[in-house]
Formats: structure tokens, sequence, C-alpha cells
């Protein structure tokens, strides 16, 4: 009897032949980026489509791994078993998102290295509020009981210091302490498109997924060659990773707009995209109860 992988996935054998598609094929997709741009509400949307296999959860962070490779770019134990074990290969095609390949030195190559006919998609959001999530992000991590040796200070203190440390290196990086970094996107555009061909990827604005949730799904789901997920299911927006603390003031933005005013000029010559919503500050904050946390 032939059944659907649904149907395989609810009899709990998607095993059978797995491991012969697990040599003969290859991961399709990657959402490489950014941090804090939408890109959890993504992964799960996708996880919909019936002829969809996406990573079990978001982030397999397979590809950063600086031990696992070697100055060709490729995995020193010479072939991608340990990468593919994670996936059935049992759908149309198969993918995963681990938003800081874009920002992490080298990952990129070496998803090049490992397929260059990969397609890549790169969700983008407003480079001040992105960093300013994040730092939030950390926050509310560090509020978890598991993590309360993780000490987060103020958002500006922490730009001061990863300014400090980039000046002193320019190779500096670092996953958590990169507010800035990570934000300062149009190298890391540059990067990306010098390795491959401008239709395997799709940069898509964080703003417009957050406006239409279900129409930029749709949206990726087209340019991954697959038909798109309204035609299958119409979930309602999702709303997740709520904040813990209140939305940007001014200061803070200023702190952050300081550095990366430049790179959002360089980003719209990159992409062509009219970016001047990234470049307006937050509203009076007078009258708003600090208190409350907002989604950031």
């Amino acid at each position: 009897m032939d059944m659907t992988p649904k149907i395989r996935e609810l009899l709990g054998l998607r095993g059978i032949g797995a491991a012969s598609r697990r040599a003969a094929r290859k991961l399709d997709f990657i959402g490489i980026g950014a941090q804090k741009t939408g890109t959890t509400t993504l992964h799960q949307l996708l996880a919909l489509h019936p002829q969809i296999e996406m990573y079990r959860r978001k982030e397999l962070h397979w590809f950063e791994k600086d031990d696992r490779f070697g100055p060709d770019h490729r995995p020193l134990s010479g072939d991608y078993d340990d990468l593919h074990r994670h996936f059935y290969f049992d759908r149309q095609i198969t993918g995963e998102i681990t938003p800081v390949y874009i920002y992490w030195r080298h990952a990129v190559e070496r998803i090049q290295a490992y397929n260059p006919d990969i397609r890549i998609f790169v969700l983008l959001r407003s480079p001040v509020r992105r960093a300013y999530s994040q730092w939030g992000h950390y926050v509310r991590k560090s509020r978890r009981p598991k993590f309360r040796n993780l000490h987060i200070g103020p958002f500006q203190k922490r730009l001061r210091r990863e300014m400090k440390a980039m000046g002193r290196n320019p190779d500096y990086q670092n996953v958590r302490r990169s507010h800035i970094g990570r934000s300062l996107y149009a190298e890391q555009i540059r990067r990306v498109k010098a390795l491959f061909p401008p239709e395997q990827l799709l940069f898509v604005k964080s703003e417009e997924f957050f406006a239409d949730q279900l129409g930029v799904t749709d949206q990726v789901c087209r340019f991954l060659g697959v038909a798109p997920l309204s035609e299958f299911a119409r979930p309602a927006p999702i709303h997740d990773n709520v904040g813990v603390v209140p939305p940007i003031g001014l200061e803070d933005w200023n702190a952050a707009y300081q550095y990366l005013s430049a790179d959002i000029d360089a980003v719209e010559r990159e992409l062509g995209w009219d970016c001047s919503d990234w470049r307006q500050p937050p509203a009076s904050a007078v009258g708003e109860n600090p208190e409350k946390a907002r989604r950031i």
C-alpha cells in the first residue's frame, strides 16, 4: 500500500527507507536569518505544510560549529551523515531555519559547499528594533531558573561593550553580545549574494510578515517550489515570543541608531527596498505603563 507521508508519520513508520533517502537527498532550503525577525512563527507555519518537512524544532545549528569543518568549508568527517540523521526526507522538500547562519562567519560558505543549488530565505527586521528585541530575549531568558547565572545589563551598556570589542577586533563575533553585529545586515547580504544566484535567494521584510503572516508564508512556499500553504490550511495569526520588557524608548533607540543608520542606507541599495520605516524613532512613551510587557 502506497502511504502518504502523513499516514506514515501517524503510524510511526517514517523511518522505513529513510537511510536510502538520507544518502540520496540533500536539504532543499534553509532560512538563515535574522534573529528576532519572525523566524519562529514562520517555522511553525511551514511545519503545517504537507509537502514540507521541517526540522522538528527551529534552529539545528549545524553549519556554525567551527570545529566540525575544515578550511574547504566541508565537514572534517567527510560526510553529512550527522546532518541528515535529523530528517526523514519523506516529503517533497526538506529544510530548516537557523537565524544565526547569516551572521556567523563561514556558515553560509559551508551551506554553499554542501548544496550549491539550495534555496535560501532571509527575514530582516528594523535593525534597531531587532537589536533591542535580542536584548529583551536575553532578559527573559535570564529570569528562568536554568539561566539564573546569566547576568544581562542595561541595553545601552551592552551596546557600548560590544562596540568596544568590535573596535579592538574587526573579526569580533559573539552569539550573545551581538546586538549591533547581527543588525549590520549589508555585509551579510553581500556575502550571501556573492555565493548564490538571485533565483535561489528570497529576502523578506519582517514588518510585512508581521502584517500578513499567511500571505508572506505563501510567498515563501512559492519561492520554495511548493503550493501555497493557504491551499491546505488557514491558521490564525501566531503571537508568541512575547516580550518581558517595555517597548524601546527614544534614548535606547538613539543609542542603537547611531551605529546602524548608514547600514540601513546600504541595505536599501543592496535590496532595492524602501526602509524609511526603519528610520522612524518610537513615539513618545508618555502615558504608557512601563511595566506592561509588549511583544518585542
